[in-house]
């Protein structure tokens, strides 16, 4: 097959036949590879972009979008997708050609490798590129987080079967004192789930007015007990809402009282509240309250942090799944879902950090008699149930009966646990000032 027939596009790489030759070679065979066995889109980590001809890029396109829609990718399937785009694709010829000219399935991962080397290098020249035609700082800034960016991508080898082997073997010898994960500040909690674990995604999810944002907000707060870094995303409620709930919780403090603070507190409540802001103020808990936050900006914040504090244990808190924005299209709800879900795991493993991911359930809850939440109120939102690795449901008896006998009694379901036992922890809940305490037997 003809690699260097129309439809290329240089993207910078300089002269170099050979180059050229190898490079559309393996994007041919990636492609290829795909159309003989379309399970392999799955495993393919490259996007659009990274394909330097135009009608590759054109037909990995439609290969996603047929992903997307879960319908089976060939040939014929990619004709009807594309349309009136199929002769810039290369045409039917093309379609045909790309399968019956990748002999095996194998080589996929070295040819992806092919691909994003070369795909790095060009961003490496353009950005290079623009920074000595134009001067500046703010050109400087933008090469310098190339080659960062470039660098931590590189540095970051998977482990070998005999380096896990051996961090196994020495485990057997060595007693690990403390948790396994970062502490929940609820001895009951820690008991179910070891804490908050590295590369976990761990789902919180209740119907409104259970107490998830505040739940959420006491957990970051616990984490910094330990020099933790909780990275807090609230995408509902400002910065500053979320500031005055915590201290409300750490000075115990009725949360109305902060509509005219000078006015409402009291001498004796005034000293706590600024002990409060004291320890808020030396610790080290981070904010971002953009409410049309996506996915590429949460990544890019959890890297800066990251970069930061690279020795400290991390927590990252995202209020909530359904407010996240997200830019590519989707045929359905659930799908769209599905892929934030899929994205945050996939950030939690590559960065090696807890996510807590908040989650409104859907009114069905609300139609049965026991209102208590289950893993089937997940599964018509994507992915959800499947990415996690720890699912809690949050569930008040004293919000659906004013007469409960367990009063403020707020059960905390473990629905879930990849890795441990599940189980339901009660706590007591304090709502005027949004405090959890682990005293509810």
């Amino acid at each position: 097959m003809n690699t260097l027939s129309e439809g290329a596009d240089r993207r910078n790489l300089g002269s170099d036949e050979a180059v050229l030759r190898l490079l559309h070679e393996a994007e041919s065979m990636i492609l290829g590879a795909v159309l003989l066995e379309e399970g392999r889109i799955h495993q393919v980590s490259l996007e659009t972009k990274h394909f330097t001809q135009s009608r590759n890029r054109i037909v990995f396109g439609a290969m996603k979008d047929l992903q997307k829609k879960n319908v089976e990718i060939n040939p014929v399937t990619l004709v009807e997708e594309l349309q009136d785009q199929t002769e810039n694709a290369g045409g039917v010829t093309y379609l045909l050609e790309l399968s019956a000219h990748c002999p095996s399935v194998g080589n996929l991962g070295y040819y992806e490798k092919i691909v994003m080397k070369y795909y790095d290098l060009s961003v490496i020249r353009n950005s290079a590129s623009h920074f000595l035609n134009d001067y500046t700082p703010e050109s400087a800034q933008d090469l310098y987080k190339v080659l960062i960016e470039m660098h931590n991508e590189q540095s970051h080898d998977e482990e070998t079967k005999e380096s896990i082997l051996m961090e196994l073997y020495e485990s057997l010898y060595e007693e690990r004192r403390g948790m396994p994960g970062v502490n929940t500040g609820f001895p009951a909690l820690n008991g179910l789930t070891g804490g908050w674990k590295e590369g976990e995604l761990i789902i919180l999810a209740a119907r409104p007015s259970m107490g998830k944002t505040a739940l959420a907000i006491q957990l970051a707060w616990e984490s910094t007990k330990e020099e933790g870094v909780p990275l807090v995303f609230s995408l509902e409620m400002s910065s500053k809402q979320i500031m005055q709930r915590l201290l409300s919780n750490l000075s115990d403090i009725n949360m109305m009282k902060w509509h005219n603070p000078y006015k409402y507190l009291s001498k004796e409540e005034m000293p706590r509240m600024q002990e409060a802001l004291n320890s808020v103020y030396k610790a080290n808990l981070q904010l971002a309250d953009n409410g049309l936050i996506t996915l590429m900006e949460i990544r890019q914040r959890i890297l800066n942090l990251k970069r930061e504090y690279p020795t400290q244990p991390f927590l990252v808190v995202i209020d909530y799944l359904q407010l996240i924005n997200v830019k590519e299209r989707f045929d359905r709800h659930d799908l769209m879902i599905g892929h934030i879900t899929k994205q945050l795991k996939s950030m939690a493993k590559e960065f090696g950090i807890p996510i807590i991911l908040l989650s409104q359930l859907s009114r069905g809850v609300e139609s049965r008699d026991d209102k208590r939440p289950r893993l089937s109120d997940l599964r018509d939102s994507g992915n959800i149930e499947q990415d996690a690795d720890i699912v809690l449901f949050l569930y008040r008896d004293e919000y659906y009966n004013s007469a409960s006998e367990v009063g403020d009694v707020v059960e905390v379901k473990v629905a879930k646990n990849r890795n441990g036992p599940v189980g339901t922890v009660k706590l007591r809940f304090k709502k005027e000032c949004g405090r959890f305490s682990g005293n509810g037997k």
